[in-house]
């Protein structure tokens, strides 16, 4: 066992967490933010309270002397750290932020507290909501239970608890009063009775047919084994169990010194190395795929890059302030780092397969499939050449003006995100590699991204079709050859067959409203101009993506209201159609519900339009809705409103 490069350590939890607190553990730079969701959180202090296994460490002696990544906002004592995590960030990052009540950074680059609630009567974890503060049985946040004394918090609770039981068992006599004189419950006391039921564990059938009455509203109508059932619950004292409790509360409390056992790789090892073995830890599981592999080479060999990369991605997210001249931020995407690394690869290295360019950059001779450092470091080289004009602001905004330019003004409107990344690949080879005429280029890659969306071009086998694309640019000799290619694939796409067979009767037969075909159709009305159904607004001024209200002011109306065609028999695949669809003003929505077609149609009519039908019918066209739609049978007006909706759509593509 020479060759070992790792030995066994063990402790407490609390021994890591106070290493994290002082500044002694901490992350390498390979590492990402905290991605973990609130429900994996409470699974983990779950898991720990049962007392199940919650995983090896991998921790690595520092002997870089740099300051590198620390968990949590506030400054720590030592700068430089000890330790650092290899294999078990989420997991730490999650214990520190709950037991020592701090602020952790997320996948949006900013930082935020967890909050864990818990039920000692219950020995129930959940993630804290309205629900867990308005249960007093709940420690809406179990951080406070690591702050201190467990005697005096213990205390405090069974005080707080004491109060609460004694608030319910007033309600459980004022609905027991109700139930045996006859008279209904509110809304309120029904959702109080089914979640106290809810709290038995294991019910028996007639606790679960109780409740499903109750669901129904049915508590005066209760038959007489259910309502003797009723009373049986709701009169009997609620157990206040005081030592149990204690008990529960001692026990969260102790799992600071929860056992964990970690492995320590030895300091004298290489970044080379600990960054194999890191990927392929990760590569095991669902965490990494092989743009996470790239990340971690760049972490290791060019820590620059991978801040410059990480900062982009994180000022994209962020609104800027007046002050900001400067700025990735925009309201269509918020790429993430992986997604820039791909940018990179197809720019730099005309590859979409990660797995090819992560074997690139580690220096692998495509002949001899043998690494080298010099091959690496001029791998490296055009990777970082290449950084400087992905991340450059002016090309990016250029690009999200051009989708901004063809109808897609929200981030709602793009299907895959993929497209969008493609196309910015592409935006690039033209600017930078062929000299394109920017007005020439800009249409170009304005077609190729409403071609690639609307037919969901990378929506399966993504690496494998972009590469297919690249392929077909490789060898281009000048911008003439690039437009040819690319027109080429796009004219072989969207056929004859495609726009009159394909999308009126197949693409277009769906309910998803977040489709690529519907989100060309909603992008179309936005190119156009058009106003939004029976409105003076149009629908771009209502879809403002920087405006945040409760409520939208925009609505997708169902032209056949749903209700009505519930009550003809139609299945609601069919009425949720996107030919069944439109914007409307979220207040006309309100006010048309589910009146049948004709009498809603009508009233308007008469209400807004007397003496300008012109109008209202010119409003019907723009919406690609059949003037007489009101008297169609409902197929036939889907099959008519696919079609102009089709036929809308390639206007739109042929315009731009």
């Amino acid at each position: 066992m020479s060759n070992q490069i790792f030995s066994k350590i063990d402790g407490a939890i609390a021994t890591l967490i106070g290493y994290i607190e002082t500044g002694d553990l901490a992350l390498p730079d390979l590492q990402r933010p905290f991605v973990w969701g609130n429900n994996k959180v409470r699974d983990l202090f779950d898991s720990m309270y049962r007392g199940y296994p919650i995983g090896y460490f991998l921790l690595w002696r520092n002997n870089t002397g740099e300051k590198l990544t620390q968990i949590g906002k506030d400054d720590k004592m030592h700068k430089v750290p000890n330790m650092l995590i290899i294999d078990g960030q989420q997991r730490l990052t999650a214990l520190y932020s709950i037991i020592k009540k701090q602020e952790v950074k997320d996948k949006d680059y900013r930082f935020r507290r967890i909050k864990i609630a818990f039920n000692p009567v219950l020995e129930e974890f959940r993630v804290a909501d309205a629900a867990t503060i308005k249960n007093k049985e709940f420690i809406n946040d179990i951080s406070d239970v690591f702050e201190g004394s467990t005697w005096q918090f213990i205390t405090n609770y069974l005080t707080q608890y004491r109060a609460y039981v004694a608030e319910i068992t007033e309600k459980y006599k004022e609905i027991i009063d109700k139930i045996q004189t006859g008279i209904d419950l509110k809304d309120a006391e029904y959702i109080f009775c089914i979640t106290r039921l809810n709290q038995i564990k294991d019910p028996a059938d007639n606790i679960t047919q109780l409740i499903a009455s109750l669901r129904e509203r049915k508590a005066v109508s209760l038959a007489e084994n259910q309502k003797e059932l009723f009373l049986n619950f709701f009169e009997k004292p609620i157990d206040i169990n005081e030592d149990e409790i204690s008990t529960r509360i001692n026990k969260l409390h102790s799992l600071t010194n929860y056992p964990y056992q970690a492995l320590e790789v030895s300091a004298d090892i290489d970044e080379e190395v600990v960054a194999e073995i890191f990927t392929r830890i990760n590569s095991k599981g669902v965490s990494l795929n092989q743009a996470d592999f790239i990340l971690t080479l760049i972490s290791v060999f060019w820590e620059e890059g991978r801040t410059q990369i990480n900062d982009f991605c994180k000022n994209s997210k962020i609104v800027p302030d007046l002050t900001t001249k400067d700025s990735p931020f925009n309201y269509i995407m918020q790429p993430d780092a992986q997604d820039i690394v791909r940018v990179i690869v197809g720019l730099g290295f005309k590859r979409a397969r990660m797995k090819d360019a992560y074997a690139i950059l580690k220096g692998r001779d495509p002949d001899t499939n043998k690494y080298s450092t010099i091959l690496r470091e001029k791998q490296f080289d055009v990777f970082k050449a290449t950084l400087s004009n992905v991340i450059n602001t002016t090309n990016w905004h250029s690009l999200i003006k051009i989708l901004q330019s063809i109808g897609y003004k929200s981030k709602g409107l793009i299907a895959s995100d993929n497209s969008v990344i493609n196309s910015y690949i592409f935006y690039l080879i033209g600017k930078l590699h062929y000299k394109i005429d920017y007005k020439e280029l800009d249409r170009l890659i304005a077609r190729w991204f409403f071609m690639s969306s609307l037919t969901s071009r990378y929506s399966g086998s993504s690496e494998s079709i972009m590469e297919s694309d690249l392929n077909k640019v490789k060898s281009c000799k000048d911008g003439n050859e690039f437009k040819l290619a690319l027109n080429n694939i796009i004219g072989s796409t969207l056929t004859n067959d495609f726009w009159n067979i394909s999308l009126p009767n197949d693409i277009l037969v769906t309910s998803n409203t977040i489709s690529p075909v519907a989100n060309a159709f909603f992008a179309s009305l936005i190119y156009n101009g058009t106003k939004a159904l029976f409105s003076e607004r149009k629908v771009s001024d209502l879809y403002d993506p920087s405006i945040k209200i409760k409520k939208n002011s925009l609505d997708k109306h169902h032209i056949f209201p749903k209700e009505y065609l519930k009550t003809q028999g139609i299945e609601l695949t069919q009425i949720n159609q996107i030919a069944n669809l439109t914007y409307l003003e979220y207040i006309d929505n309100i006010k048309i519900s589910d009146t049948e077609p004709k009498s809603y149609y009508t009233e308007i009519k008469n209400k807004y339009y007397s003496g300008k039908e012109s109008v209202l019918e010119n409003a019907l066209k723009e919406h690609c809705i059949p003037i007489d739609f009101y008297d169609m049978e409902y197929s036939v007006f889907l099959n008519e409103r696919r079609k102009k909706i089709a036929l809308m759509i390639k206007e739109m593509y042929s315009n731009i």
